[in-house]
């Protein structure tokens, strides 16, 4: 039976066995209750002492040299202490503790992971979310203590307080303070009031339930030219849940712990380790795949009567699809970014291959390689997991298809959402007997509308030529589709195209694209969403990879480098 999270047991203290025993009993709760909250508000505390903004002297750290790369490019982001989202937090402890601490319903998805925290709100049920998991956590120590911990059932206090103190650096990834573990220590008497294995599950819950796990710090130390460096700790934690989404491994906390992390040359040496494990390519995969929204996939429908093969079997078909697609083309090829938008080679199973119009071999299931049609494909924007997630039940969508090349594709500036007074017109027009064509048409003459819809429509209406499926058509209702696209005012990615596939082909030689995917890694790294592929923090980095060599792992190793992970200011600009 799955027992009370730590709070409970703190508050359940054993009864003294005189009468004096209620009194005894509530100030022997009150103490222990009190010494784990210390734990849990040092754990950040101690943390912050050392800096100057979040309760340090605010004294420059005389080691510390200002990176030599990028080092005219101010930092943007102060210290901070940084959330970890429900996907990094569960995934970080499944890395401590095994598949078996995280619960069946609760095991991280990685096809669906956040690209932001847009919508994360430190409340209530987020807090008791995190103290359920961590309990859960903790008793699934049950039947492999020994396993886990290296300490027999019953061993020794001097094994319980060596894993323990282990266990509580790796999961604050950083040194732990001796007040830090006298508070440990604590907790693990409480739980040995019942027995030695419960002394160290509860000690585990409480490390897990601690902000210092939930969180991670930007704090840094000030150097001669005031700029905040990261320390090796925190470089370390930046960088291992920018590539992996978890915790750091035993080899980047020795460089943290060795101090090797403040040589620009040992995160590059790092960088490429972890680039070179095929669980940090996956993880990078799927942050393009967050990027790109395409986990909205799985939420959309097609009506029945038109599209009765849509469903969950061939949504994740199209899925994976991508997913092989990027494998193949960033990793095992290594091909520049560029390919992503020009590549005609993809892979297909039997009912892919029926949606493409191309001929298939192997089982139905089976995915193997397919060339598709060159003048009807190229890349990811003609693939069916991005047309299908961009369309509407029963027809194409003009403006979620330009918006998802505009934004997500080109990472060009946000628009304004439509006023709420026009919300009745656009329900109109949606349900009106038009072509997609034509109701670009009426947004463009419209002077509210057509200020905005210009710089989204023609995007769009290049990708008429695929229905709500992504099937190629040439013709709707009868009539020749006409999708070309005329783009004015848009530096970079101006001109007329015939359409999507004449589109891909010219933007994938052009530095916009390449500079979007950049930007779209910054902020996942980051979680700085206010960037654009001009600041300096973007377009120092994609200056830096040579033309025609721009892969994902240069892309990564230049971020790595430069000073957008480790450098933050003393406070947020004014």
């Amino acid at each position: 039976m799955h027992r009370p999270r730590v709070w409970d047991r703190i508050r359940r203290t054993a009864s003294p066995a005189s009468g004096e025993g209620q009194a005894a009993r509530e100030r022997s709760g009150r103490r222990r209750r009190w010494a784990w909250l210390a734990a849990c508000a040092s754990a950040v505390v101690a943390a912050a002492g050392c800096t100057g903004t979040l309760g340090g002297n605010g004294e420059e750290q005389p080691g510390v040299e200002p990176p030599g790369a990028n080092a005219q490019c101010a930092p943007r982001l102060a210290r901070r202490i940084v959330l970890l989202t429900d996907f990094q937090f569960t995934n970080s402890v499944r890395t401590l503790l095994g598949d078996a601490a995280v619960r069946a319903d609760q095991a991280p998805d990685e096809r669906t992971k956040p690209f932001t925290k847009k919508g994360i709100t430190v409340g209530t049920s987020l807090v008791h979310a995190r103290l359920d998991r961590a309990a859960y956590a903790a008793e699934s120590l049950e039947g492999r203590f020994e396993e886990v911990t290296g300490c027999a059932p019953d061993g020794d206090d001097t094994c319980a307080r060596d894993f323990l103190t282990r266990f509580a650096a790796r999961a604050f990834r950083r040194p732990v303070s001796a007040t830090e573990l006298e508070d440990l220590w604590e907790v693990f008497a409480l739980g040995r009031e019942e027995s030695y294995e419960r002394g160290v599950m509860l000690a585990v819950e409480a490390i897990l339930a601690s902000p210092s796990f939930s969180y991670r710090t930007e704090l840094g130390e000030k150097g001669r030219d005031g700029v905040v460096r990261l320390s090796p700790h925190e470089i370390a934690s930046e960088l291992s849940f920018f590539l992996t989404d978890s915790q750091p491994d035993d080899k980047l906390m020795a460089a943290a712990e060795s101090g090797a992390l403040r040589d620009p040359e040992e995160i590059t040496r790092q960088t490429e380790r972890l680039l070179a494990l095929p669980a940090t390519r996956r993880s990078l995969s799927t942050t393009l795949l967050a990027a790109w929204g395409l986990s909205n996939l799985f939420g959309t429908e097609k009506d029945p009567g038109m599209f009765p093969e849509y469903g969950p079997a061939l949504q994740a078909s199209m899925f994976h699809e991508t997913e092989l697609f990027l494998d193949a083309t960033l990793w095992e090829r290594g091909a520049d970014v560029s390919e992503l938008l020009s590549s005609r080679e993809t892979f297909a199973n039997g009912p892919l291959a029926e949606v493409y119009g191309v001929e298939h071999d192997g089982a139905p299931e089976e995915f193997s390689p397919v060339t598709l049609p060159a003048d009807q494909r190229a890349g990811l924007l003609t693939q069916a997991s991005v047309l299908a997630t961009l369309s509407r039940t029963d027809n194409t969508s003009v403006v979620a298809r330009g918006l998802f090349v505009r934004g997500a594709l080109l990472c060009l500036p946000k628009l304004p959402s439509p006023p709420e007074t026009l919300a009745d017109a656009v329900t109109d027009l949606l349900n009106a007997d038009m072509t997609e064509r034509e109701r670009a048409d009426v947004r463009a003459m419209n002077a509210t509308c057509g200020a905005c819809h210009r710089g989204i429509d023609p995007f769009g209406l290049m990708l008429e030529n695929y229905d709500p499926l992504g099937r190629y058509r040439e013709t709707l209702a009868g009539e020749p589709i006409d999708a070309r696209g005329e783009l004015k005012g848009l530096p970079g990615v101006a001109g007329s195209y015939a359409n999507a596939v004449e589109f891909a082909d010219a933007i994938a030689q052009k530095k916009e694209f390449a500079a979007c995917l950049t930007r779209n890694l910054i902020t996942y790294g980051t979680d700085d969403d206010r960037l654009a592929p001009d600041d300096c923090q973007v377009a120092d980095v994609v200056e830096a990879l040579p033309e025609g060599a721009r892969t994902l792992p240069a892309i990564v190793k230049a971020i790595a480098m430069s000073s957008v992970l480790t450098d933050r200011t003393e406070s947020e600009e004014e």
